[in-house]
């Protein structure tokens, strides 16, 4: 499933090379998959709260990436 997205991803998005914007679909791509593991798989609640700080924080840093502007 995951890597169908990303083949998808870089299929389709992938013209004109990794780009801000190809970054992003990439990256938010693999955190949604990643937290959808996370979530079904068996593992104790307290030991998962770390992992999805983390994964919170990437996916913060990637929505909070700007394109350089020339002005």
């Amino acid at each position: 499933m995951v890597t169908v997205a990303v083949l998808g991803i870089f299929k389709s998005k992938m013209k004109n090379g990794l780009g801000p914007f190809n970054l992003r679909a990439i990256g938010i791509t693999l955190v949604a998959s990643l937290a959808a593991i996370l979530s079904i798989a068996e593992i104790d609640a307290s030991k998962l709260s770390a992992t999805y700080g983390i994964l919170g924080a990437i996916a913060g840093y990637l929505f909070g990436l700007n394109e350089k502007k020339d002005d």
